[in-house]
């Protein structure tokens, strides 16, 4: 799997640049060259019942829930977070899978997706439960103005020196309301993925929620060796989305987002993505 895990990072990296890129550039160019990578939004595609979210939900069915670790910003986001929780050698607890904690994260996770569909198809629309308007409010509110005043510095620079290679650009500074919400929800987030990884994904988000169900039914799917298992533990302590049972050899699918990161961890191969 640590080949597995390589890809997708790369990937990932790739699409958190491209809609970041998108996001904060007023020129033009970064949306003549990735523009596209905004088609790939699950909800508003399914509200809309475009081609896209139905082939979304088919690669889910084949590989899982790769959309949420290689291609959803807010969930890469997320992902960028663990990673440093790591790097400090912080590691995380085992979730708890007993009954009554599995049922009410299913409860919560069935909920939103329901509320926000039924408000889309009422015209009444989430927007602030929806993973890349989030991220595209979060971007556009608080690194846009700060990417554009740096812009106007480097132009008055240049023409300090006699050169047009910059040019000054109007700095529209977002609501008061919009960037205070845009900064309490990256810290809620952000909070919440150093706390228990991928917890936002896997409880709040719809588009999480939606493809957690297909993703039950996935060709591919993770799954634990009993025979190479010495019940280490290891990738429990990985798993940013807390969706491994070592105790029971057991993982949750619909919880699982495709990282690989138990694989990565584990040392004795006993975690295999396969049919």
């Amino acid at each position: 799997m640590r080949k597995l895990r390589m890809v997708r990072i790369l990937v990932a990296a790739f699409f958190l640049t491209a809609v970041t890129l998108c996001f904060l550039d007023f020129t033009g160019a970064a949306a003549r060259w990735f523009g596209w990578t905004a088609k790939l939004q699950l909800m508003p595609a399914a509200l809309a019942l475009s081609v896209v979210a139905a082939a979304v939900v088919a690669v889910t069915l084949v590989f899982g829930r790769v959309y949420c670790s290689m291609v959803c910003p807010l969930g890469i986001l997320q992902d960028v977070a663990v990673f440093f929780r790591r790097l400090f050698g912080f590691k995380f607890r085992p979730a708890s899978h007993d009954g009554v904690a599995v049922l009410v994260r299913r409860i919560v996770r069935l909920s939103t997706a329901a509320i926000f569909f039924a408000g889309g198809f009422l015209g009444l629309h989430f927007t602030w439960l929806e993973p890349y308007a989030i991220y595209g409010r979060m971007s556009a509110a608080l690194a846009a103005p700060l990417v554009r005043l740096g812009n106007n510095r480097l132009a008055l620079w240049a023409e300090r020196q006699g050169s047009d290679m910059f040019c000054a650009v109007e700095v529209a500074m977002p609501p008061l309301c919009i960037a205070v919400l845009s900064v309490a929800m990256l810290l809620l987030i952000v909070a919440l993925a150093l706390w228990r990884g991928r917890l936002w994904c896997n409880t709040v988000c719809p588009v999480g929620a939606v493809l957690g169900f297909v993703s039950r039914f996935s060709i591919f799917k993770p799954a634990i060796d009993p025979a190479r298992c010495v019940k280490c533990r290891l990738c429990e302590k990985a798993c940013k989305a807390r969706c491994i049972d070592v105790a029971h050899g057991t993982i949750d699918r619909s919880s699982c987002v495709a990282c690989f990161d138990c694989g990565a961890a584990c040392g004795k191969g006993a975690l295999t993505w396969s049919r």
